[in-house]
This record gives C-alpha cells, structure tokens and sequence, in this order.
C-alpha cells in the first residue's frame, strides 16, 4: 500500500517549507550575471528547440519604368539545435539528525544544495566566453563563437575578434568598435549592432570601469573627454571568467543571438524512506546554452 502524505512524519512536514526557502535563498540564479548577458528564452514543452538563420537579400536595384522586377533568391543559412541536459543532487539525513539538529546540519545542507545549483549555472554558462575563442561543439557554422573566419553565406568571411589580441585599453576599445561598425551580414551588407555592455572578469572590473565611466581618458594626461561614455556602455564583471585578461563586448540581450534556454527552472524534489527513517531532498533543473549567429557579440583573449 502507499504511503500517504497525511502519514509522513510530522517533522518532514514541518520542515519541507523551510528547508525550501532556505535552499532557494542560496540560488539566486534569476539575478545572476548572465541573465543579463544572455538571450533567455523557454523551451515549453517542446524537448528541444531549432533555430534556422536566413543570408541576406543584397541591394535594392533601381527598376527602369516597364520593367521587370530583379527577383533574388534568398540562401538558406546555419542551423544550431537546443536539446537541454538535466542537472541533478540530492542529500538525504536520517531523522535523528532532523530529531537532534542542533549545529544547523540540514539547514546547512540545504544551502549547499541550491549554492551548487547556483554555482553550476553561472559556470556553464561563463564557458560560452571561457571557451568561446577555441570550442566547435555546437558551432552553427563550424567555427568558434569569437572568430575571425566565420564563413558568409554570399562568400568570404567576417570577424567578432581582434585581428590582433590585445589587452582592454582604450585603443583596443577603440578598434573593436571599428571592427563592430563595419560587420557585415551574408550579403555583405553593413549590420547595424552597437555594444551595450562590456563584460570582463573581476580582476579587469576597475579598469573597465574606468575606461567606460570616467569623464576625461584614462589613458592620457592631456584633459581630453571620455568618448566611450557616449556610447552608454555598462560593465558587467564575473569571477567565473578563467581568463583574466579576455574581455567582451555584446549588443543588447534582446538583439544578439548567444542564448540559454530553459527547459526545467531549478525545483526541489523530496520523499521519506520509510525503510531507513530518513528525507530525501532533490534539486533538479534543464537548460541549454549555446549560440544561433556570431554577430552582436566580440572579443579579445587579450595580449
């Protein structure tokens, strides 16, 4: 016969809705870094989802009076899929430990549940960048995220990366945004995307800081104004970035195409062991992270 619910111990009930505060508490996942960063998006129901980009339309020709319209075929682009993976813990404590909890054990564990949780999260995705400038794996057009070879459609290739890496500096700044300026689409045509963030690794956060929010260069004595101030960029830092010197630079989360896809937000699972007296406690979360087009996002590994 099952065992009901109005049956279990009634300290495995009380303590259910602490202990799920508690472990919420430590997984702020809704405020992490990326969140900003990233595309976020739901999967439904669906079990996995497909993205198909298009290359691009070229010019518009002038049409003589009497003529035929110019009709142009528009090319079929690169394809990526999001199937998520599923991420499980669990802890179980006996109930003498619920009984005699005087250290705060299980609360203890609870936390470290959804810190994990948390801290599995924020790396995953912090190795879209870490990773970004060497990975393949799930490349829509077989290269790296930061490339600068990424293969057009129409022909040739366009860059998301300095032809030369170099450390964040006004300069380097500077000619990232030259190269952001004159990105192309697969017709070759000029694509308009601008930065909005700046993201670095907390070792570089004063200096970006510095570079993007003061009111006169930082790198010059001779009372000049800070032009980068102009282009309303935000620096984000995270202490999940294994590089310290890398640096990058995003379009708005709503235009770029670096995306995680939540299929299961984080949630807790629980049941009591009739046989061994203990409560069994489960985080349990699905999500997948990649990218659908490389423009809208740059970078440097630094010098």
């Amino acid at each position: 016969m099952a065992t009901l619910r109005t049956t279990l111990p009634a300290l495995y009930l009380s303590r259910l809705a602490f202990l799920e505060d508690v472990l919420f508490d430590e997984m702020p996942i809704e405020t992490s870094p990326f969140m900003r960063l990233l595309k976020v998006r739901d999967m439904g129901n669906k079990p996995f989802v497909k993205t198909t980009t298009v290359g691009s339309f070229g010019t518009v020709p002038i049409k003589s009076e009497g003529a035929d319209v110019t009709y142009d075929d528009l090319a079929s682009g690169y394809d990526s899929t999001y199937q998520p993976d599923t991420y499980e813990l669990a802890f179980r404590t006996s109930k003498e430990a619920l009984d005699d909890e005087q250290e705060e054990v299980v609360s203890d564990a609870a936390r470290a549940l959804g810190a994990a949780m948390s801290y599995t999260f924020d790396v995953d995705m912090a190795n879209i960048f870490n990773n970004g400038f060497t990975s393949t794996t799930g490349s829509p057009d077989g290269v790296a995220l930061f490339s600068a070879s990424h293969p057009l459609i129409g022909g040739g290739t366009e860059q998301n990366q300095l032809t030369t890496a170099a450390d964040l500096s006004v300069a380097s700044i500077r000619t990232a945004l030259n190269d952001i300026a004159d990105t192309t689409d697969d017709a070759g045509k000029i694509v308009h995307w601008r930065p909005k963030i700046l993201f670095v690794s907390y070792e570089q956060i004063w200096l970006a800081k510095e570079l993007i929010q003061s009111t006169q260069r930082a790198d010059t004595a001779d009372n000049a104004i800070n032009a980068f101030r102009d282009d309303g960029l935000s620096v984000v830092a995270s202490p999940y970035l294994t590089d310290a010197d890398a640096w990058f630079l995003l379009a708005d989360p709503g235009t770029h195409n670096v995306r995680v896809y939540w299929r299961e937000k984080p949630n807790v699972l629980h049941d009591w062991d009739f046989e061994s007296s203990s409560m069994k406690v489960k985080i349990r979360a699905r999500w997948k992270r990649g990218w659908s087009d490389f423009r809208g996002v740059f970078g440097s590994v630094g010098a």
